[in-house]
């Protein structure tokens, strides 16, 4: 099961942070990878205070922060993942040095419980070039191409009524959420949560 949120204030992400720890098997570690944020913003240690603060209350006290994704594995053993936000060229790009990736749709494919937030969900689409607007590439990412998990659609996230122009020149499928919004996907299936998402096609052009 996947789960993107359009990431922003913890009141309005709420009700996405408690279906996803109802999905917890809390005997288990809960995988915390915060990553993409950037340390200028927040430390590592300031970002995993207010995660293990925010799950607790859900009686979820087992986590883990991963910060080196160099030969991490992903299995049953673990209770679920969660990607937080920051920069997704820097997340994509860390995830793909070391084919976390990979082993992030393996963890997928045998059951595993994955939370994207923000960055962390801009990541599941066919590109991440929704996040040109929002984020700068520091990396020097060439290759923009996301895990591609959502049927060749994209990720908008923290969307405001102003981005629709920006979304309308859009050039690929886009799944669109508010901050309080956020999707679910479980097999073919997809479930909205929270404020009502929002699904842009192409739009084609007359030729000629």
């Amino acid at each position: 099961m996947l789960i993107l949120s359009g990431g922003g204030d913890p009141e309005k992400v709420k009700p996405i942070d408690n279906f996803f720890a109802s999905k917890i098997n809390k005997e288990k570690v809960l995988i915390y990878i915060p990553i993409a944020m950037e340390e200028s913003c927040f430390t590592y240690e300031e970002c995993y205070e207010w995660f293990t603060k925010t799950y607790r209350e859900y009686g979820i006290r087992k986590i883990q922060m991963w910060t080196d994704l160099k030969g991490k594995k992903l299995s049953s053993e673990y209770a679920g993942v969660f990607i937080g936000g920051g920069n997704t060229y820097k997340l994509l790009k860390i995830m793909k040095d070391t084919n976390f990736d990979k082993e992030v749709i393996k963890f997928l494919s045998n059951d595993g419980i994955v939370y994207g937030g923000s960055a962390g969900a801009i990541i599941f689409g066919k590109t991440i070039d929704s996040a040109k607007y929002a984020d700068k590439n520091i990396v020097d990412l060439m290759d923009t191409k996301g895990l591609n998990l959502l049927n060749n659609k994209d990720v908008w996230c923290h969307y405001k009524k102003e981005d629709d122009e920006l979304i309308n020149s859009y050039d690929n499928k886009l799944y669109i959420l508010y901050e309080e919004s956020g999707i679910i996907i479980d097999g073919q299936d997809v479930k909205g949560i929270g404020k009502k998402y929002k699904v842009k096609s192409l739009q084609f052009k007359a030729q000629g």
